[in-house]
């Protein structure tokens, strides 16, 4: 990370820390995709698990606080999804389901560090591919997240499949030399 990004993300974090809305704004689109996937695996429900995430930013934003650092602020962020989570299946009645799973899971601090691990190489991934050029965004987005064939593409876009098949290459391209570390975590998880 450059000095000048160093310098942003500091400003931002104090800007936070001051109740400004637009920093706000920014710690959500920074780490929402991420903590839904991480909601997710304790609920196994897409819909609950952005619910999940999105009562933990209103409740964050009803409050004032000062985390000293990214760290601590995200730290806060992934133990308030992981509780509510938990209230969650308690509130659904899944009492038994939660200590099964938490038995055969032998939940504990290492495997929410595991877990965290993993999010955060969802987070790398999603920030990249917000990083592709809008079409490029979109078609991605709707082939390999939306789980869209091309021809589906194609008629949503009103678009040539050959232009959709020309966007993806570009994508995996981008992807891979963005990615390089991650890349075969990449390939297993959207191609």
């Amino acid at each position: 990370m450059k000095d000048s990004d160093i310098n942003a993300e500091t400003m931002i974090l104090r800007r936070f820390n001051e109740g400004e809305e637009q920093a706000f704004e920014h710690v959500f689109h920074k780490y929402y995709a991420s903590l839904c996937f991480f909601a997710n695996k304790f609920l196994r429900d897409e819909e609950a698990a952005r619910d999940v995430v999105q009562e933990v930013f209103i409740r964050f934003y009803e409050k004032t606080y000062d985390f000293p650092n990214w760290i601590a602020l995200k730290s806060f962020l992934y133990s308030c999804v992981q509780h509510k989570a938990l209230n969650y299946l308690e509130k659904q009645n899944n009492r038994a389901a939660i200590h099964e799973r938490l038995e055969l899971e032998t939940y504990q601090e290492n495997e929410y560090f595991l877990r965290q691990v993993e999010t955060e190489i969802f987070e790398e991934i999603f920030m990249a591919i917000e990083q592709l050029p809008e079409e490029c965004r979109r078609i991605f987005k709707m082939s390999y997240i939306e789980h869209l064939d091309i021809r589906e593409i194609s008629e949503k876009l009103h678009i040539a499949e050959s232009t959709i098949k020309t966007q993806r290459q570009r994508a995996k391209k981008f992807l891979r030399d963005r990615l390089q570390d991650l890349y075969p975590l990449v390939t297993i998880l959207f191609f």
